[in-house]
């Protein structure tokens, strides 16, 4: 039964109360099952209550739960290494945290301080997080104002990049810029993805005048593209990534991960009293093994083609974008409206997004064909 909660009425809850959950479906305080198409902001990649995870934490806590990163710890190492190879050994080295904000800050950091430069970029529709710094780089206007004293801006020294326009790129990314910002498929804004061509060109004006690009992965990365990071599945370069969200299946962990040129930050550049702390690691290699032995990789993919495919069809449906298994459904009419109705008349939790006629779907990696046609099925009647 929900009551009022001892704490600041920032959400909009869900009318649910969970207690467990097992793969792709979830269980409230009546008993009541539901498939989970949102995952939590596409944070149960896994799925839930996966027992390697489990038993990965467990076998943790009972050595060494937290030491800061004052010492050295195998977990860290080991969880360092594999991370780097899963992204495909473009990259020379991690810096690890606890959100997906807080990578993002630290991106930009280091930006900051090799560049020697003040100017950053973001992308129009683009959302990095809920600080400061990262809200006044929204390219969505509601998140941007946040950030705002009044009708002044945070900062001066900030950009906004048109999405998907070529054109201007060279016009806006100048000189004076330390860095580019980029989701490669912008979660909040419906689940948006860019062109090979548009990420390709953002890299070389980077390149050409000296600024650095980063792929904001938080949402789209961890496997959720059907490969390790949707910069794999573009083949598109970024001078650094940042991943969070379904990075560690569901325990929070962030992570920066750098290329040759970046990875030359100094001793008390960067820190993070919580960042790669053993239990954070000892999760994120567990992900990482699931990732590899279930297939979930190639599982993504199939079913990402899949669902495209089939919720195109549907009539009611305007169009279908998003990358592997995130998924934005334009629809003609209200998102939140059906949204509400797959929860309450079929069980099936989706998201929303910035787009009021987008619904978003960020099912786990591991969902069976029998799950994605039962939500395209639940659709079909939803918009009949």
């Amino acid at each position: 039964m929900l009551t009022s909660l001892p704490e600041l009425p920032v959400y909009n809850l869900l009318p649910l109360e969970l207690v467990s959950g097992q793969g792709a479906t979830v269980v409230d305080a009546r008993g009541d099952e539901y498939l989970d198409f949102y995952g939590g902001h596409a944070v149960a990649a896994l799925g839930h209550g996966h027992p390697k995870l489990a038993e990965a934490l467990y076998r943790q806590a009972q050595r060494l739960m937290f030491y800061s990163n004052a010492v050295d710890h195998e977990p860290r190492r080991r969880f360092c290494a594999r991370l780097l190879q899963m992204a495909g050994d473009r990259f020379a080295g991690v810096f690890l945290c606890n959100s997906g904000a807080e990578a993002n800050e630290n991106a930009l950091s280091i930006a900051r301080q090799l560049t020697k430069r003040k100017v950053f970029v973001s992308v129009e529709g683009g959302f990095h997080g809920r600080t400061l710094l990262t809200l006044a780089l929204s390219g969505l206007p509601n998140y941007r104002r946040l950030a705002k004293a009044g009708d002044e801006p945070l900062l001066n020294d900030l950009r906004l990049l048109p999405a998907h326009d070529l054109e201007m790129i060279d016009t806006i990314v100048d000189e004076d810029c330390a860095a580019v910002i980029v989701e490669p498929v912008q979660g909040l804004a419906g689940a948006v993805a860019f062109s090979s061509e548009y990420l390709t060109r953002l890299r070389q004006r980077c390149d050409e005048v000296g600024a650095l690009l980063i792929f904001d992965e938080v949402q789209c990365g961890s496997g959720r593209s059907g490969c390790y990071t949707a910069a794999q599945r573009l083949q598109v370069q970024p001078h650094i990534l940042t991943l969070a969200k379904g990075l560690a299946g569901g325990f929070p962990i962030g992570a920066v991960l750098c290329d040759p040129q970046t990875a030359k930050v100094n001793a008390g550049s960067l820190g993070s009293t919580f960042g790669g702390a053993p239990l954070a690691c000892a999760a994120g290699l567990a992900a990482l093994d699931i990732i590899e032995e279930e297939n979930l990789l190639a599982n993504a993919y199939r079913l990402g083609e899949h669902l495209k495919f089939a919720l195109a069809c549907i009539d009611g449906v305007v169009r279908v974008d998003g990358l592997g298994l995130l998924i934005g459904i334009e629809l003609k009419q209200p998102a939140k409206d059906v949204r509400d109705a797959l929860l309450t008349d079929h069980r099936i939790i989706a998201g929303v997004s910035a787009h009021p006629h987008v619904l978003r779907i960020m099912p786990p990696l591991s969902i069976t064909q029998t799950e994605a046609d039962t939500f395209v099925h639940a659709l079909t009647q939803t918009l009949t």
